[in-house]
């Protein structure tokens, strides 16, 4: 199989790997040279698709299907206008429209009665501000005082006029992906999520920890959101579980999410870009179900001076010369740049893949990770 893969930041980074591992044959088109994926792919072309749709129609010819790894809602309405007629399209834009504003999320949510956090002014402090059509950790702040709000919300306006303001739920969070074709669902594996300072997410963890009844009340939560969007693909669910074991949803997107489906792969060998595409390609929906689950644990880490620091996804947004590493420092995987020459900047990133047994063992494997790395560095302190 050869995939085109529209957009080389995370989300293609993401999808570029587990290509790999599913031995289909990537090819990535992006506007920027040097991005996350291009040194994971296959093929590489720079180029504007819709400046240049003769060229992008001229490389669909020669792929099986194209998979939107860009969030540009104008990007992806050409994407899908193009490709009806000639080529698999990866992606239910209509679905992805909803869930690529946080507002429209909210809404439709509460109208399938689905828990959301509770908006201001309804809401007590702390509050989360963050702004409705950006996602990951852009521009999210966490506001104790009434007296810090006008400050924050003016600050957020800057990226965005439209701000959500709600409150700040504590507990933990958890993350799953919903695959889903004419009514019926699939649903994969429940992961945990950890956040770093700004909330992008540092580390994600697979067994969940949660309670066989809390997790299958989220999993409940993941087919009611599916069914609700009328969905024909993929869709990621996070939800809040607070320590009464209440679920409370905080963000939807229907589409590929990275970080979480790597973890799914290598606690349960499940693929969900192989799933996604054999569902288009084949017209099939997976019965794979997750069994048994090894212990995994994922996380971000980046040099600074002479410490080593856990910090979200974002560290990799515009990273150069990434390569895929087997058995880095003990760690099983690693996509790093660690060791390359052409790093310009001097930034050191590296996504650490450990697994075990069990979820325990396999945080004590990351923890001899961690002392190998600072140990061949020489450095002196390890931030989380």
């Amino acid at each position: 199989m050869r995939l085109a893969l529209i957009g080389g930041r995370l989300q293609g980074l993401e999808a570029a790997y587990l290509a790999k591992k599913a031995d289909i044959t990537t090819i990535l088109i992006d506007r920027e040279p040097n991005t996350p994926a291009s040194t994971i792919v296959d093929e590489n072309y720079v180029f504007d698709v819709i400046k240049q749709e003769n060229l992008f129609k001229k490389i669909c010819k020669t792929v099986d299907a194209v998979l939107p790894t860009t969030e540009n809602m104008k990007t992806l309405v050409f994407l899908e206008k193009t490709c009806k007629g000639l080529i698999h399209f990866l992606q239910d834009t209509n679905a992805f429209w909803v869930t690529s504003n946080k507002t429209r999320s909210k809404n439709f949510l509460t109208s399938q009665h689905v828990a959301v956090p509770k908006p201001w002014p309804d809401a007590t402090f702390p509050l989360i501000v963050k702004p409705a059509r950006l996602s990951g950790s852009i521009s999210i702040f966490k506001v104790s005082t009434p007296s810090q709000l006008p400050h924050i919300i003016n600050e957020v306006r800057q990226i965005d006029h439209e701000v959500i303001v709600e409150e700040f739920v504590e507990g933990l969070a958890v993350s799953l992906e919903v695959l889903a074709k004419n009514g019926n669902s699939i649903p994969f594996q429940v992961t945990d999520l950890e956040f770093d300072e700004s909330y992008g997410c540092k580390r994600v963890t697979a067994p969940t920890v949660l309670s066989n009844h809390v997790k299958n009340k989220f999993i409940e939560t993941g087919l009611k959101i599916a069914k609700g969007l009328n969905l024909h693909g993929l869709t990621d669910v996070q939800s809040i579980v607070s320590p009464s074991n209440s679920l409370k949803t905080n963000e939807i997107n229907a589409r590929l999410p990275s970080q979480t489906p790597t973890v799914v792969f290598h606690s349960t060998g499940i693929n969900i870009v192989k799933e996604l595409a054999n569902m288009f390609l084949e017209n099939t929906l997976s019965s794979n179900k997750v069994g048994f689950e090894k212990g995994v644990v994922y996380q971000h880490v980046c040099i600074v001076d002479h410490s080593l620091k856990v910090q979200g996804e974002h560290i990799l947004t515009d990273a150069k010369n990434l390569t895929h590493k087997l058995g880095f420092f003990g760690a099983d995987e690693a996509i790093t740049n660690f060791f390359s020459n052409n790093n310009a900047d001097g930034k050191r990133v590296a996504t650490l893949i450990v697994r075990d047994k069990t979820l325990e063992e396999a945080k004590k494997k990351m923890v001899a990770v961690i002392s190998e790395i600072m140990s061949e560095f020489k450095l002196t302190n390890y931030i989380d």
